[in-house]
């Protein structure tokens, strides 16, 4: 006998059937006018295969990356498309889904229909939350579902499973729900936009009190949020904070001795990137101090728990030609004058002294961590500039700081492949991937111009960020491609655009919840604590699960790692990671262990705070892993 749902429970129900018709219809179509193709390296099938079919989806999902971040099979798909509402309240596999039958049919997704599905699988993730909180409110004026496990959702659709071929599950991992004053405008917007609701669902509505407001929850720090041109925002630095951002991205120039927030000064006239005129504010009080006070009251943390430095990368900016930046013929006043970078430089080193105590930094000693790091950028920065009585560079300055505060964004030609992270923390480079006008595919995508400067660059320490120039409107292709090619670091000037696609794709890393470095007495040496979700975890002699293991670790928890770097794929428990961490095997004997073992991670992403490379493990000790005596 079918249950009785309340009215709060048909509610969710029907907005999850509605959106699976939608996309049952996007599969027939696609079943009627595709053909199936085997996955590349795959042979061909002896017998012809239905286009469309579970299995084929799952293919076309998993060749063209299509949901970053998860592992998807058919058992996935036959859920969605029955309309369970816990998989259609997952926007990643839903968009993934429609994408897929679009590319069998031969028609990529219209962005706006993407947008679409998006935002309706949003909606029943509200209206999931809205029927809980009623439940809890309303227990006994309307029968709700019961079962034996006491789930509070109605009954699972049992999808209808055929044509196996992936047997991989997507791994546990924590599901964002769009919260607060989104949540509330998706709501509203998609119900009073798609007519999800009628008069006669409110009339029901009434009849029971309406569940309270979902509190707002905390802000997830976003490892990959970068957010360009923040000074441009209505409110510079909270309103970046308020997404979860991890990377600040921030343009100075120097007027009457003050860094103030300009692209460029036009005389006295602040200007933006685009030329439009702006307030000119001093860059102190709206970041560094700021900052203090954030970390002052959030427990030594810009994020409380976040146990790595958030960056701020101050952008030198200049009027320049075709030449480099102008600076008068005269050298003398070349030296002095504001336009030249050597000069900037010199006046952010002063203006980061009175904010030390937050701030990372690296002495004689080694590294200092701290909550806040600020990386000094711009396209001038390895220029050789007028510098008193010879030439100079921003790059030389900040080498030569033997108390270093200011760091260095640095280039895959001059970095890649040095282990010199305590200068260049990160490399950022440009998207190559779609051309200026942004209506063609331009250069090479990242995973394949740049797979090897990426890699290679994080195995010797440095984390990489990559940016758009053109802004283009497509960005999520590009976001995809980035984070599908290992970099850390997504920049855009669209928070939320970027901000809600993190929290629906990538939101989280490898997991481990790792600690800030410490000395650790007992081994005389600079490790981090990080967590490890079983016991009895491998350790390998290279970062490749086919090297030979050279011991293990017995006991699951908290462990410490020297570092960690990429290395060969290694799947588990019907998941998969290509990060390895660095440490000593209960035997003494010193080797890798996956990321995958780590107590709550993604896919694919590093250890959650753990440093790349093995810098500082001990005085004197060089920065690639190896084994300490």
């Amino acid at each position: 006998m079918r249950e009785t749902l309340s009215p709060w429970w048909s509610e969710v129900h029907e907005a999850a059937q509605l959106l699976a018709s939608r996309l049952n219809a996007l599969v027939s179509h696609a079943a009627q006018n595709g053909a199936y193709t085997p996955p590349p390296g795959t042979p061909a099938p002896r017998r012809r295969r239905q286009p469309a079919s579970l299995r084929h989806l799952a293919e076309v999902i998993r060749t063209h990356r299509l949901a970053p971040g998860l592992s998807v099979d058919k058992n996935d798909i036959a859920a969605v498309l029955a309309g369970d509402p816990k998989s259609v309240t997952e926007p990643a596999l839903v968009l993934a889904v429609a994408r897929a039958a679009h590319l069998i049919a031969g028609a990529p997704l219209d962005p706006a229909d993407a947008d679409r599905f998006v935002v309706a699988a949003a909606h029943v993730s509200a209206l999931v939350d809205a029927a809980r909180q009623a439940d809890e409110r309303s227990p006994d004026l309307m029968p709700v579902p019961h079962r034996a496990a006491q789930s509070d959702e109605p009954r699972r659709a049992e999808p209808v499973v055929i044509d196996a071929y992936f047997t991989t599950r997507r791994p546990v991992r924590r599901r964002t729900l769009i919260a607060g004053t989104l949540g509330v405008l998706v709501l509203i917007g998609v119900a009073a936009a798609a007519g999800f609701h009628g008069r006669e669902q409110q009339e029901r509505k009434a009849a029971v009190p309406a569940p309270a407001p979902a509190a707002v929850a905390a802000v997830t720090p976003l490892d990959h949020g970068d957010a360009r041109d923040d000074y441009l925002n209505q409110r510079p630095l909270q309103d970046a904070l308020d997404h979860g951002f991890t990377g600040i991205d921030v343009d100075v120039v120097l007027h009457d001795g003050t860094l103030v927030l300009c692209h460029h000064l036009d005389g006295d006239v602040c200007r933006d990137p685009g030329g439009n005129r702006i307030e000119a504010k001093p860059f102190d009080s709206t970041y560094l101090q700021s900052l203090q006070t954030r970390v002052s009251s959030h427990g030594g943390r810009v994020y409380p728990g976040f146990h790595q430095p958030v960056l701020l990368f101050v952008e030198i900016t200049c009027v320049a030609d075709t030449s480099g930046c102008v600076l008068p013929a005269d050298r003398a006043a070349a030296a002095t004058d504001a336009n030249n970078p050597l000069v900037v430089a010199r006046t952010i080193i002063d203006a980061l002294v009175p904010y030390q105590s937050m701030l990372f930094h690296v002495d004689a000693a080694g590294r200092r961590w701290g909550p806040v790091q600020v990386v000094v950028t711009g396209d001038h920065n390895n220029d050789r500039l007028p510098a008193g009585t010879g030439d100079d560079s921003v790059r030389e300055l900040l080498t030569r700081q033997a108390d270093r505060y200011a760091f260095l964004d640095g280039s895959f030609a001059l970095d890649r492949d040095q282990y010199n992270a305590d200068l260049v923390p990160v490399i950022t480079f440009p998207n190559p991937v779609t051309d200026q006008n942004c209506t063609g595919p331009g250069e090479e995508p990242i995973q394949l111009k740049h797979w090897d400067d990426v890699i290679t660059a994080q195995t010797t320490g440095h984390h990489v960020r990559v940016w758009d120039p053109h802004d283009c409107t497509n960005r999520s292709d590009f976001w995809t491609d980035a984070l599908y090619g290992s970099v850390d670091y997504l920049s855009s000037n669209h928070l939320a655009l970027l901000g809600d696609w993190l929290h629906t794709t990538a939101a989280g890393g490898g997991g481990g919840d790792c600690s800030v470095p410490q000395w650790i007495e007992e081994h005389r040496l600079t490790g981090q604590y990080c967590t490890l979700a079983t016991g009895d975890v491998p350790v390998m002699t290279h970062p490749d699960p086919t090297s030979a293991p050279v011991g293990s670790l017995a006991k699951g928890g908290s462990t410490w790692f020297l570092g960690q770097q990429p290395g060969e794929p290694h799947t588990f428990d019907a998941t998969h990671n290509f990060w390895w961490a660095f440490t000593r095997a209960d035997n003494g004997r010193w080797g890798w262990v996956s990321v995958i073992h780590f107590s709550d991670g993604l896919l694919d992403q590093p250890a959650n705070g753990l440093q790349y490379g093995c810098y500082d493990a001990r005085p004197k000790e060089s920065a690639d892993c190896h084994a300490i005596a």
